[in-house]
């Protein structure tokens, strides 16, 4: 029951299932123009904002998962890993039944980049909070 308790009482879980969420709902607006006026350099901002978004959702989860039972870094990383690469796949074949959007590979291979990216800034964060922790330099 306790378990349960500190799952329930993580202040990263809701923060991670909203980013979830959000990028769910993102990718669930038809036709991209929607968002301006298509130009080529409004794509490419939006294809590298899968980079800092997924990052950012790696993150979340990595810090929910490290505040519950799970103490290995290993397991904690692999499932992270393995859980939103799937999320990404998951996602690109949603969006490919959105009216007007199609699945990419280029989206799924930056999302990669995201998660990894995510997965090494916890680690350099992770390091930096101990040492904070402990008050050394």
């Amino acid at each position: 029951m306790a378990n349960i308790k500190n799952r329930i009482n993580n202040k990263y879980l809701p923060l991670a299932i909203f980013s979830t969420l959000l990028i769910i709902c993102m990718s669930s607006i038809p036709d991209k123009t929607i968002w301006g006026s298509g130009s080529l350099s409004e794509q490419i901002i939006l294809n590298l904002a899968h980079i800092p978004a997924y990052a950012l959702l790696t993150f979340l989860w990595l810090k929910y998962f490290t505040e519950t039972e799970l103490k290995n870094n290993i397991i904690v990383f692999s499932l992270t890993l393995t859980g939103l690469v799937l999320f990404a796949v998951s996602d690109e074949i949603h969006q490919s039944f959105v009216p007007g959007r199609t699945a990419s590979f280029m989206d799924i291979g930056l999302d990669f980049i995201g998660i990894l990216f995510g997965l090494w800034a916890f680690k350099i964060f992770g390091v930096f909070t101990r040492e904070m922790k402990f008050g050394r330099r």
